[in-house]
Formats: structure tokens, sequence, C-alpha cells
């Protein structure tokens, strides 16, 4: 298990609980249609983990899990909520071993900034461009 920070996450209603250990390796932006059908806004961020990072600590019972096969990359994805309050808490893509967050969900306040938007063409024209910092090479 990572170490360092422990974040601790939540649906709406405070009846599904989970921690995380550490840091997520990859935060994103996702424009695609089916993200913002999911959130119901104008793009989904997703704060990726492995899953050995990730603790369900209350109301694992209440998690409902759709297999979203639809998606523009072909790759089905379970898209995990709590079945109470309707709250999306995460995704599993196929890649065994990674858990997407949803980073709303996190009590703690979080400094993550996103490295990547996916479905970019997909963008509603009124949102900025992200500033993404490249690392410089050292020689």
């Amino acid at each position: 298990m990572s170490t360092g920070k422990t974040y601790h996450g939540s649906c709406l209603c405070r009846a599904t609980k989970f921690t995380l250990s550490g840091e997520p390796f990859h935060y994103t932006i996702c424009h695609c249609k089916n993200c913002k059908h999911a959130s119901g806004s104008a793009f989904l961020s997703h704060a990726i983990f492995k899953t050995s990072q990730f603790t369900i600590t209350e109301g694992e019972c209440l998690i409902t899990h759709y297999a979203d096969s639809d998606t523009q990359s072909g790759n089905t994805i379970t898209r995990s909520f709590c079945s109470k309050c309707g709250s999306p808490l995460f995704l599993r893509p196929m890649k065994d071993g990674i858990i997407l967050i949803h980073p709303g969900q996190i009590e703690e306040p979080v400094l993550w900034v996103p490295k990547k938007e996916s479905y970019s063409h997909e963008k509603l024209p009124w949102l900025k461009e992200i500033t993404i910092q490249q690392k410089k090479a050292k020689l």
C-alpha cells in the first residue's frame, strides 16, 4: 500500500465511505459524452489510483455497479454509485489494478492539477484549455 496522506471519501448521503492511501498517479479530465451524462456536468474529472490504495470502509452493500459498454473507446467501464442517494463514486476500467476516483467525493482539500484532457474535441465551447506543466528533461 502507498505511504503518505490518507484521504476520506463518501457519497452525498454518507452511507458509502472509502479511504485512499497516498496520492493519485495521474489526474485527468474527460469530455466524452458518457462521462458528461454520468456526471450531469460539462466534464468529469478522475484521480487515478492503484486499487491497492483504495478501501471501502462503509456501505459496500449499497454500491451499485453499471457496466458502461457503449463507450467511445470501445472498452467497458464499470461505473459505481450509491444506490441510496445516486452519487457517482468511482470507475473501474477493464485494466486491472487501477480505479478512477471522482475528486468531489473526497472530504479533504486536494491540490491535484489535471495532467491531461480526454476527448477534448467534445469539450463545451465555453470551457478554456487547461494549462499542463511539462517536466523539463534533465541534462
